[in-house]
């Protein structure tokens, strides 16, 4: 494998930080940058960490994507998404089934996430990922305590993790989901760590680990083969980008619905530009950017799928589709809105980070919906995810179900520069809603609003939470923060939408992390949705 130039891989200055959602991922992150990482190395560590301290989010069964911004402006986007096994197709699912499943073995795709953490370290990082993961193993045999965001879903999908003898094994005791606070020990996940830490990426594809999960979903009757996982290969794409404020916000890579948060960053300067002043969500401007943001995610859900196979017309997305989005939200329509039909918030992770040498990382990793796919390998310890609950079975849909396919994917890192310089990182929990909430971190950001504030201000979400839920109002159900301000519902209601309250700072409404550049100084925020932590230094 190549390795980057000298200037894609500088020497770390002293001033660096970080924010993941969970204290200890962010305190792993922060050991590595005082051991002489840069902001790659650094956000690894919280990845492998976030695996065994949030095993409900993400997992060594999982995908990864994320953005490096290099210290020169490039910006190299990786797509650590995997396939369905080759031999997939509708009628092994059975011939009573009305839809794609949600759980179980036909949901799991070929999981990227350890070939992506590989090769983001060789191409982009200082340090061996070795140390990273035997510290992972050593975390996760020793056990560790249950925080209370885990506490949660351990409690919400108590009946799902009692079906399987892999999770109940590990999450249950006595018949019951273990509590916060409980200890969470991992013994055959620290094992498969080790393995990686000997082994690399291969001891996964081509060696123990992966046979082992080949061998579980085959007996549950998934066409997953040794070749599938043999033959995986992390994507490194261009990214695009979009202007709002001056502000340069970049998402991707192709296949990411972040393609979609820029189509209504886009139609939002339009709105901006029309209105003359910048948008604020927590105002009147609340139901013009909930049009905006409605109009986009219905592009998604119409156009999103394999870029292999179904490419997006990203230039006509953010150039004239975006302008007839904004001029449709201007116009107003205060009759009811329809919003499609939503999976779930999704369980996701994301890690932000940057340094003092210019390098900037925003990494998400999931399981996609809590615990996955519902099957956790018993040999190798591993959750699977079920990332290919995304897929739909309409035959004419870019996103149709079908062997050696990847599905649409909701992850999306988001890198922001101005005048050719890196000024933020940031990345968020929330499955479809990703784009809502990076959209709302963004206006607060740019109307003037700390990170602090950009991270903990109330939120509004379109569209259902639970997994398989469609939309029952006649109307599109918006979730709002119960401190979301009158003004803000008041405009929502005006531009169509219901209203459901949910409480302040509920998990719901996503937890987001960011990384910002304030004059000379790097600072980090995470949100009190989580479990979180930001960790600087000054230099």
């Amino acid at each position: 494998m190549s390795h980057p130039s000298a200037e894609q891989r500088p020497s770390v200055t002293p001033q660096w930080a970080v924010a993941s959602p969970h204290r200890t991922a962010s305190d792993a992150a922060a050991d590595v940058f005082r051991s002489g990482g840069n902001a790659v190395d650094a956000a690894l560590a919280a990845a492998v960490t976030l695996t065994v301290v949030y095993p409900n989010q993400c997992s060594l069964g999982g995908d990864v994507m994320a953005l490096i911004g290099a210290p020169d402006g490039h910006v190299h986007a990786v797509n650590g998404s995997g396939r369905s096994p080759r031999a997939s197709d509708v009628a092994r699912l059975g011939p009573t089934v009305g839809g794609m499943p949600v759980y179980g073995p036909f949901t799991v795709t070929v999981p990227g996430a350890v070939a992506a953490w590989h090769d983001i370290a060789d191409r982009y990082g200082t340090l061996s990922l070795a140390p990273t993961l035997l510290a992972a193993a050593e975390l996760a045999g020793g056990g560790v305590e249950v925080a209370p965001g885990l506490a949660r879903d351990l409690e919400r999908e108590e009946s799902r993790l009692l079906a399987d003898d892999g999770m109940r094994a590990v999450f249950t005791r006595h018949g019951s989901t273990l509590r916060s606070g409980s200890l969470l020990e991992q013994v055959n996940l620290a094992r498969s760590l080790t393995l990686l830490a000997e082994g690399g990426a291969e001891a996964f594809y081509d060696g123990p680990v992966g046979k082992s999960l080949v061998r579980r979903l085959r007996q549950l009757g998934s066409a997953m083969s040794a070749e599938d996982l043999a033959s995986h290969r992390t994507s490194f794409d261009d990214a695009s980008s979009a202007v709002y404020a001056g502000h340069e916000l970049v998402s991707g890579p192709p296949g990411s619905q972040g393609i979609f948060f820029l189509e209504g960053m886009a139609a939002l300067e339009v709105v901006r530009e029309r209105l003359g002043h910048d948008l604020d969500p927590l105002g009147d401007d609340a139901g013009v950017i909930a049009a905006v943001l409605s109009a986009a995610a219905q592009d998604r859900d119409r156009l999103l799928g394999d870029p292999d196979s179904s490419p997006l017309d990203i230039d006509s997305l953010l150039g004239r589709r975006a302008r007839t989005v904004a001029e449709s939200a201007l116009l107003g329509d205060p009759s009811p809105r329809r919003t499609q039909p939503t999976r779930a918030t999704g369980d996701t992770v994301a890690v932000v980070a940057a340094d003092g040498a210019g390098t900037w990382v925003s990494l998400i990793q999931s399981n996609f919906h809590a615990f996955g796919s519902g099957i956790l390998d018993e040999s190798s310890g591993i959750v699977l995810h079920n990332r290919g609950a995304s897929f739909v079975l309409d035959p004419s849909s870019p996103n149709v179900y079908a062997g050696g396919r990847r599905p649409a994917h909701t992850l999306m890192p988001v890198l922001v520069r101005r005048s050719d310089s890196w000024t933020g990182a940031h990345g968020t929990m929330g499955g479809r809603a990703q784009p809502q909430i990076h959209t709302q971190l963004a206006l607060h950001l740019a109307a003037g609003r700390t990170s602090v504030e950009a991270v903990t201000n109330p939120r509004f979400v379109l569209g259902p939470t639970e997994p398989g839920a469609g939309d029952p109002s006649p109307r599109a159900a918006v979730k709002v923060e119960a401190d979301l301000p009158g003004e803000a519902r008041d405009a929502l209601a005006g531009a169509g939408f219901d209203l459901a309250e949910i409480p302040a700072h509920d998990d719901g409404a996503g937890h987001s992390q960011l990384v910002r550049r304030n004059g000379t100084t790097l600072e980090a925020a995470s949100d009190p949705r989580a479990d979180g932590a930001a960790r600087t230094h000054a230099g």
